[in-house]
């Protein structure tokens, strides 16, 4: 069998998708957990277990324990963009009033690797319709107006602010998950069902990769519409690619992750490669680089994250006072959205994405947030478009559903 759905007549609807696509992604259902840790409510539960300790040593210790699975991987699972509060204790940030798990993960039962996850029909019965905008464009605006008062003063170089949107599904969740990923063919695309929620990752940007002990990353910053025709797409293309704007922005993100993958990498091994290319997606083309090095020996799980978590491609520059702008401007917790998704093999190989174009579903409601990167010369006007482009994605999915159903 080369596909998921193959396997859902005899073992159910999986319980986590890896749904990685490109540089040498891994595509794989996972159904059951023989064991499950999460942080929630500043505790940590091994197995529904209260556990003390710290957070992030003690998943580090558990992810240890799994590491002798006989599976092609050890451990699946997500951290929010609200376990900051954990890792920066020297900021005082709002109260996480967000019931999602600060993080989870689980150690697979039943791993199934395949070759593909498109062979979807759509069903009639799945639908979206859009509730509300938790903010209105005058409200975005005079965010804005305060994010540039810092950035006058130098505070920062750049904020990422981002907003939710609301809609309600009708039908099935992993429907859904399976109709959007065979119109997107998401190329770090998530799913993770951890019962009372449910999360789908249609991730374009890769957060970390771990393979022979080289680390990488891929910021992605700098984004334009797709195009209606070729004329238009490579019109769009070429003013990303020769945008001073975009370029300086983007510039400042791949400085601060060489910097972040400095505090855990060989001196002198940390590099660029592909500065400033151009990645072409459903609706939009996005500006992204890699970066990359080489991991010190003692280099762990809990060290990776605690030098590059969150990513900077999602908070700004300088990262710490930018997640403290961010805290003041933003009327929500963020939750899973721009975190992590990810999985770990048992040699310590890890693929991890930004949980960005995410959905968290509960009782059938989303909440699919949406932003951009705010520098002094943003026009307010033009970043509210641009967090409604990356809001297209819905609307094209949504479209094409109404066409074929």
């Amino acid at each position: 069998m080369n596909d998921i759905i193959a396997y859902i007549p005899k073992l159910g609807f999986p319980d986590a998708v890896i749904d990685y696509n490109g540089n040498d992604g891994l595509i794989a259902g996972i159904w059951g957990f023989d064991e499950i840790i999460e942080f929630k409510n500043n505790k940590i539960f091994l197995n529904e277990k209260l556990v003390h300790g710290i957070p992030l040593k003690v998943l580090q210790s558990t992810l240890n324990n799994w590491s002798d699975s006989n599976n092609v991987i050890s451990a699946v699972g997500y951290i929010g963009y609200d376990f900051k509060n954990i890792l920066f204790p020297h900021i005082k940030f709002k109260n996480d009033e967000n019931n999602i798990p600060n993080f989870w993960f689980g150690k697979p039962k039943i791993v199934k690797i395949v070759d593909n996850f498109s062979n979807y029909k759509p069903l009639k019965n799945i639908s979206i319709t859009k509730i509300f905008d938790r903010i209105s464009k005058k409200e975005y605006f005079k965010s804005i107006k305060k994010i540039k008062q810092y950035l006058e003063i130098g505070d920062v170089y750049q904020i990422n602010r981002t907003y939710p949107i609301n809609y309600k599904l009708k039908g099935n969740v992993f429907d859904l998950y399976t109709y959007m990923n065979w119109r997107i063919k998401p190329r770090r695309g998530f799913y993770l069902n951890i019962k009372t929620k449910q999360f789908l990752s249609f991730s374009p940007e890769e957060f970390i990769k771990v393979k022979n002990n080289i680390i990488s990353t891929f910021p992605m910053k700098g984004t334009r519409p797709e195009g209606s025709n070729e004329i238009e797409k490579m019109k769009n293309i070429n003013e990303l690619s020769d945008s001073v704007k975009d370029k300086a922005e983007h510039l400042m993100i791949v400085d601060l992750l060489r910097n972040d993958l400095g505090k855990i990498c060989e001196f002198g091994s940390v590099k660029t490669k592909k500065l400033f290319s151009i990645q072409t997606y459903e609706t939009v083309h996005h500006m992204v680089t890699e970066v990359y090095g080489k991991l010190n020996s003692d280099s762990t799980f809990f060290k990776i994250m605690k030098a590059l978590f969150p990513g900077g491609s999602i908070t700004g520059a300088p990262k710490e006072k930018a997640m403290q702008i961010i805290d003041e401007i933003e009327n929500y917790n963020r939750g899973i959205y721009t975190g992590t998704m990810g999985y770990i093999k048992p040699n310590g190989d890890m693929d991890f994405n930004i949980a960005i174009r995410t959905m968290t579903i509960q009782n059938n409601i989303i909440e699919y947030p949406v932003g951009g990167g705010i520098v002094w010369d943003s026009n307010p006007e033009n970043e509210w478009e641009e967090t409604k482009t990356k809001a297209k994605i819905l609307d094209f999915v949504l479209n094409k559903l109404e066409e074929v159903c």
